[in-house]
């Protein structure tokens, strides 16, 4: 596993710049398509996510109508999504880089998996609609949640997805040549 950086060109002024290893350009790269993918993921998320619907009631205030509890719908896709997009963030980064099988990779899967998440929380929360400066008659909104125990299963399912990637092609990993 190549680490470090090393002195490979110079600038146009002179300069000697660092040369990036292949395995941290990697790593960098995980890192910035996982930040992109669930970003835009998580902006349809929130697009799609379910309202609440509220009539304006004779005394003041709102009525909701919906019957469906829109929290926990949010909830279960958040965790599905990001929990179902980890894992194929671990699977794809196991079978394009051969090179960089090791512990190293499983806890920094963990950590883009978790930043990863966070991106889509953000962004998704973004794109859902929000309760109305000034409402009228009737109300449309997304209410906002609170994620909870959900932001440990991406990470956890990359983790675990790439361990057990790892685990199960172990005999063929020590027969074939590196």
């Amino acid at each position: 596993m190549e680490t470090g950086l090393s002195v490979a060109s110079t600038s146009p002024l002179g300069w000697k710049l660092p040369r990036i290893s292949r395995s941290i350009g990697y790593c960098a790269g995980v890192l910035a398509l996982s930040l992109c993918a669930f970003s835009a993921v998580g902006a349809v998320w929130g697009l799609l996510r379910p309202e609440l619907t509220g009539h304006a009631a004779k005394d003041g205030g709102y009525v909701l109508d919906t019957v469906d509890n829109v929290e926990f719908t949010s909830f279960i896709t958040f965790t599905l999504i990001t929990g179902a997009m980890a894992m194929v963030l671990a699977l794809v980064t196991y079978v394009r880089a051969p090179r960089l099988h090791s512990a190293a990779m499983i806890y920094w899967l963990g950590v883009v998996a978790l930043a990863a998440t966070a991106a889509f929380y953000v962004i998704g929360g973004v794109t859902a609609t929000h309760v109305p400066a000034d409402p009228g008659e009737v109300v449309h909104f997304v209410p906002t949640f609170s994620p909870g125990v959900a932001w440990g299963v991406a990470p956890f399912l990359a983790m675990f997805s790439y361990w057990s990637a790892l685990f199960i092609n172990k005999e063929t990993e020590e027969v074939a040549p590196r």
